[in-house]
């Protein structure tokens, strides 16, 4: 056995619920519960940094207890791991401790016990580990809400009264209403279009700036540099600077933020522009699309007066677009896998490819899985997150009978599944 490591090591900065009334500090206590869980073969979770590992415990002694991994190739000794978290059910009550890290060998880790074991609250209902890796998707409203104004036929130049009043029609006709809005929006700018989203373009830069402020992007003078960055008090307009923020709130380098300025800068001379606008279209709850106009006079640059314009033109769109109800295909889901699920909810943790997401505790979700050709869909709520292992725990809410009859028949395949193996 190893010495036991004295360094002032890192603890991971994981976010532990509150603890209930019962807390075990009875050494003994403790040491008889880990005991057990060796002979029986129950399963514990080691929370890490960047992902919940599943051991079971294969040897106790005085002092220490030793885990199996079931990841031979983890190596906490190489990742100067100090404590982990251990977490695990007892008697139908989930507990959780603060380990000391003592040694490795192989795929054995060895553990101080804990000094404490705090407890959850019981579950009602019995969790099932997935053997094999089960890939999820969930949707949640990552973009705020975003209504159009309404708009009054007195409030608008003259000029576009006869497309308020089509876009006004009970049962209008949404492809009638774009042909006249591009119309109007050519006579601004030759260099122009109606983008709306889809699958295939909803990840691109624009659509994500108009998605997440809801404001006019207008740059005045695409060969001044400033014009993109600089500070705009304005409630309605907006340039590159918010969308390079959040780039650095997320983690990019300054390296990293120039480069995708330059980018920008760059994509934006190839076209020739000397000044260009995009203008977010307004769909039932959120941006469905944005206007597009650029110019390539150096004389005759994107006026103020012309974004008023544009800004009316969307907002007739958005009228036409919710009177005729009209949607796209967009579908804002993120990969992830299952860790384990229950008749009450489930955990699990976002694929590796979308380190960017943060969602924050209580966000409604909606979580959809394949399991044999038959699609499973269920909403809940995250009761509980762990931002650094991308790690989520949602509660199940509002299920239907036939919903509740489908996860049962699912979880029960999958204990007797469990059984046989």
């Amino acid at each position: 056995m190893g010495k036991i490591p004295q360094r002032e090591g890192k603890v991971p900065d994981r976010k532990i619920p509150a603890a209930s009334d019962k807390e075990i500090t009875s050494r003994e206590r403790i040491k008889r519960i880990i005991g057990i869980l060796r002979l029986d073969g129950r399963e514990i979770e080691i929370h890490l940094h960047q992902y919940i590992e599943i051991s079971k415990i294969s040897n106790t002694t005085q002092s220490t207890f030793t885990l199996k991994l079931s990841n031979i190739l983890l190596n906490l000794a190489e990742e100067n791991v100090d404590y982990v978290y251990i977490n695990f059910i007892f008697s139908g009550v989930e507990l959780f401790g603060k380990c000391r890290f003592v040694e490795q060998s192989r795929a054995f880790i060895t553990l101080q016990f804990p000094e404490v074991l705090n407890s959850r609250t019981k579950r009602r209902h019995p969790r099932v580990k997935l053997a094999k890796k089960l890939q999820a998707a969930i949707k949640y409203k990552e973009f705020p809400e975003k209504k159009v104004e309404k708009i009054a036929s007195r409030d608008l130049p003259v000029k576009y009264s006869q497309l308020f009043w089509e876009a006004q029609r009970e049962n209008v006709d949404i492809k009638k209403v774009f042909l006249m809005g591009v119309k109007e929006i050519k006579k601004i700018s030759p260099f122009s279009e109606i983008v709306i989203y889809s699958k295939n373009n909803i990840k691109m830069r624009e659509a994500r700036i108009m998605r997440k402020s809801g404001r006019v992007l207008y740059i005045d003078d695409c060969s001044k540099t400033q014009s993109y960055t600089r500070l705009i008090t304005s409630d309605n307009i907006i340039n590159y600077l918010d969308y390079l923020n959040e780039l650095k709130i997320n983690g990019s380098s300054q390296e990293e933020l120039t480069a995708e300025l330059q980018e920008i800068i760059q994509e934006d001379h190839a076209k020739g522009c000397t000044s260009k606008v995009l203008i977010p279209i307004f769909s039932q709850d959120g941006i469905l699309g944005h206007i597009l106009v650029y110019k390539k006079d150096i004389n005759d640059k994107i006026t103020a007066e012309d974004v008023t314009d544009l800004m009316a033109l969307s907002s007739l769109l958005s009228i036409g677009i919710e009177n005729a109800h009209f949607t796209t295909d967009i579908e804002d889901f993120v990969g992830s896998d299952l860790i384990d699920i229950s008749e009450g909810g489930l955990l699990l943790k976002i694929q590796n490819n979308e380190k960017k997401v943060n969602i924050p505790e209580g966000e409604v979700i909606e979580v959809k899985f394949i399991d044999k050709d038959r699609e499973i869909t269920l909403k809940g709520n995250i009761c509980r997150k762990d931002q650094e292992s991308l790690s989520y725990a949602i509660k199940f809410a509002d299920m239907s009978s036939e919903n509740k009859k489908i996860l049962k028949n699912f979880i029960d395949g999958k204990i007797e599944k469990n059984k046989d193996n």
